[in-house]
């Protein structure tokens, strides 16, 4: 491969999405379907934004915020073709406990620190490990944020008066049994209405933009009922109408050693998920549309994105996987939808600002709850329950530590548990069969031999299986012949079985013929110098 290849291969790897679209026949075509899709996803992205950030603990306009400032910067540095950046329900439960244990300032600090991890994931291609995460961890604690995003708008969704909502799963469930008592009937009501039509539209409708009819309609029963007791966005809130978009601001302490003790969990927790949903988007959008993202590009264009939403006052922001999908099905052709997006959202927000105090949180509840039953997607991951115990115990126990304790501990348990019964499920497939066989040597002579197959890999869980086998091996014929033709891998404690065994039998006198080493095996053995320490047992294939 040539200077100028390598150089030209470089810069396709690391130069932005949108760089790369403007360049290849982008014309006016494009450009219109690009302002089509932007106004129709900002439609729907409008209220998902405002709720998301509710969700979060903060005022709706920061939802606002995150969303023109970090999906800005997505499209402009991004490698994939059609995210939509914003807030989404994945950060919901993590940006609440922080700000309610660290205020928002800690919250800015983690954020920072989770900007810079995905855009050392990106540089460095850590992000690829991703892919690895076994799909039940996935799942679970996907569907263990959105029971958790239920149980948080419980309240809201009741019309309770409540002067400060706990944040663990199991009291806000407490707290609103206990205060049942203070429901709002009118508020309730709105809230079941908003959600029968997001499903009956859902159902029937799909193509009818659900949330902007609910926040419109919602809009006109706050101003019908305005007597009636019905908490809204400007009751919790107050008038954002007039609040700034940007607000630059870094902390002065970020990088203290106290700053990165406290608060690297919650910065590790926004970069994973912000990367996993990330990359998980960027594949929806390529099996939709047929292109092909680039996904350590992709992480240090959200990286970026985090680390501006931060300087700005926003909130973490990554792919959301709806606005996304639907970008790519209504049409848009380039990151320029992004953008387009971008600016729709900000003028509905000039447009529509004095409105935005009145729209009930019952409505938005609903709405949340609605999303947040989809994200869990209970029904799709069903299969799940229904596969080898393993996987439904990963599921489940993911789902559990997510809603009991925290995401990180979820992921953490999840792997552990994960890798153990995939050891588990290898040393289950790894077997040693003994029979007698004749073999012909490097000398060219026949020998009449005990023989052992060794099937499956030959690892550290798998060691014992094959020193078990050894060991019971009668010590009557002149040689024993080992084939692991059926072994794909070695590690070093199979290496060692093996070397100990050969050992025990020089000393008795006893040929041992090691045969069917593939060229992985060998390369193994030769790295762990036990080469040399087996040649002479090794025969030709």
């Amino acid at each position: 491969m040539t200077k100028n290849s390598d150089n030209n291969e470089f810069l396709a790897s690391w130069t932005p999405e949108i760089i790369l679209s403007l360049s290849k026949n982008y014309g006016w075509n494009s450009f219109f379907c690009d302002i089509r899709a932007g106004l129709l996803v900002a439609v729907v992205a409008f209220p998902l934004f405002m709720t998301f950030a509710i969700a979060s603990g903060v005022a709706p306009n920061i939802g606002i915020t995150t969303c023109i400032v970090a999906g800005t910067i997505a499209c402009l540095f991004g490698g994939a073709k059609f995210q939509i950046v914003g807030p989404t329900g994945a950060f919901a439960m993590i940006v609440y406990d922080i700000i309610a244990n660290k205020g928002f300032e800690g919250m800015t600090c983690a954020l920072i620190m989770a900007g810079i991890m995905m855009i050392i994931f990106g540089i460095t291609k850590i992000g690829d490990l991703i892919h690895y995460v076994p799909y039940p961890i996935t799942a679970g604690f996907t569907a263990g944020i959105g029971l958790s995003i239920i149980v948080s708008q419980l309240s809201a969704f009741l019309g309770l008066h409540l002067d400060k909502a706990p944040t663990n799963f199991v009291e806000r469930i407490v707290c609103c049994a206990t205060n049942i008592d203070t429901i709002n009937s009118y508020s309730f009501t709105l809230a079941i209405f908003s959600l029968a039509i997001l499903v009956l539209i859902q159902k029937y409708k799909p193509k009818l933009p659900g949330y902007f009819l609910v926040l419109i309609i919602s809009v006109l029963y706050s101003v019908f009922f305005a007597d009636k007791g019905i908490e809204t966005i400007g009751s919790k809130f107050g008038d954002i109408s007039n609040a700034s978009l940007l607000n630059f601001s870094v902390p002065s302490d970020i990088f203290s050693f106290a700053n990165l003790r406290n608060l690297f969990s919650s910065a590790f927790a926004i970069a994973f998920l912000g990367s996993l949903e990330s990359l998980l988007g960027a594949v929806i959008s390529d099996n939709l549309s047929g292109q092909k993202h680039r996904s350590n590009m992709e992480l240090v264009g959200q990286g970026l994105a985090n680390l501006g939403s931060a300087i700005f006052g926003g909130i973490p922001a990554t792919c959301a996987l709806g606005t996304t999908s639907l970008n790519v099905k209504v049409g848009a052709k380039s990151p320029v939808a992004g953008l387009f997006n971008v600016l729709f959202l900000t003028m509905f927000v000039i447009c529509l600002g004095r409105f935005i105090k009145i729209v009930p949180l019952s409505a938005l509840a609903a709405m949340l709850m609605y999303t947040a039953w989809n994200m869990a997607s209970f029904k799709k991951n069903k299969y799940i329950l229904l596969a080898p115990k393993s996987d439904s115990f990963v599921f489940i126990a993911t789902i559990l530590i997510t809603l009991l304790v925290d995401i990180v501990a979820a992921v953490e348990v999840g792997i552990v548990l994960s890798a153990f019964l995939f050891i588990r499920r290898s040393v289950e497939t790894t077997t040693a069969e003994v029979f007698d066989k004749t073999v012909v040597d490097n000398d060219h002579s026949e020998k009449s031999c005990e023989c052992v197959r060794i099937c499956g890999h030959l690892f550290f869980g798998a060691a014992p299986i094959l020193n078990n086998a050894l060991k019971t091996l009668p010590k009557t014929h002149e040689a024993i012949y080992i084939d692991m033709s059926e072994v794909p891998f070695v590690d070093v404690s199979g290496a060692k079985v093996l070397k100990d065994f050969v050992s025990e039998l020089k000393i008795r006198n006893i040929r041992v013929i090691i045969g069917g080493l593939n060229r992985r095996t060998q390369k193994a053995l030769k790295k762990m110098d036990l080469n040399h320490e087996l040649q002479d047992c090794m025969i030709e294939n």
